[in-house]
């Protein structure tokens, strides 16, 4: 097969990361593959935190790291011999393919400390930790994927969007109106304190549509499949998705409330960092536009089926 040549090493990551995510997605591919790809990945890209992570997962943890908090295992110990009645916090530091050496062959892993003291892994502890290193990696490749996809050209997509929406935005609420100019301007400030208040623009911008297609309730909304969901005023992501499903139905239905609330996690996750404290580094630029870029989407679907 005739190799697949890349116009710049950016492109490259890019490929790799879409099929790297779908393996992911698809139950294909092993910790250690995906870790690798991720190491590529992060390497052109020059993450250097990420490429110090993956090498630590890759090689093994030493006793002198900071070994992260999801390989931290509650498992049963003996003493002398003797088993103990509480459990063990053990800082499980094997390397990737060892603990999956161990969950292949459905052994336990014993280790020991001070001569009299063994730990018992279980293989369910190792299958847990490589879950969440897997996760990890999807979360590295869904930024990774957005920043290429869309890295340069924030700017140009935010007008073209902006053409299409704010008219029909003024007209619905004034205040959305005034939302969005504000919104606008700390996205356009070289201020990075002006960043962090991008996702309370965004907040504030999704709960007044919510507000005007599908007002609070203190009754729950039952979803067509079958889910109950609060509808009060503090929920309007999930009047948001209520509206559409009322609104639609099949698989565009799934996929857009599915969106929504892929993007209700990640603006929880970049508001909660922005609020840590004014000491605390500002959010990334990139950050800023994508919860821009992703909440004037979202509108724009709404807006599309409101009468």
């Amino acid at each position: 097969m005739e190799k697949r040549k890349f116009s710049s090493p950016r492109e490259e990551a890019l490929e790799l990361g879409y099929v790297t995510r779908n393996n992911i997605l698809n139950n294909q591919g092993d910790a250690v593959s995906i870790l690798r790809a991720c190491l590529v990945i992060a390497t052109i890209l020059n993450k250097k935190d990420t490429v110090k992570w993956v090498r630590k997962e890759l090689s093994q943890y030493t006793a002198s790291d900071d070994i992260p908090e999801y390989r931290f295992n509650s498992c049963i110990y003996t003493k002398n011999g003797k088993k103990q009645e509480d459990f063990y916090t053990f800082k499980n530091w094997y390397p990737v393919h060892l603990l999956m050496d161990y969950v292949k062959r459905s052994e336990t892993i014993e280790a020991i400390f001070d001569g009299n003291i063994v730990v018992h892994v279980t293989p369910l502890w190792c299958s847990i930790v490589l879950s969440k290193i897997i996760d990890y990696c999807l979360t590295f490749l869904n930024e990774v994927i957005n920043e290429l996809q869309y890295g340069g050209i924030v700017e140009y997509l935010m007008e073209e969007i902006r053409k299409n929406t704010d008219e029909k935005l003024a007209t619905l609420d004034k205040k959305l109106a005034d939302e969005t100019q504000s919104l606008f301007m700390n996205l356009i400030s070289t201020n990075p304190a002006d960043w962090n208040k991008v996702g309370h623009s965004c907040r504030k911008m999704l709960k007044i549509l919510a507000d005007n297609v599908f007002p609070p309730k203190d009754e729950k909304y039952k979803m067509k499949d079958k889910r109950e969901i609060e509808v009060g005023d503090p929920h309007f992501i999930n009047r948001l998705c209520a509206f559409l499903d009322q609104k639609l139905s099949g698989g565009e239905r799934k996929f857009l409330i599915s969106e929504i609330k892929y993007f209700e996690s990640y603006l929880r996750q970049v508001t909660e960092y922005a609020q840590m404290g004014e000491h605390k580094p500002s959010i990334e630029k990139y950050h800023a536009d994508m919860l821009a870029i992703h909440t004037y989407l979202i509108i724009s679907e709404i807006l599309k089926h409101k009468d």
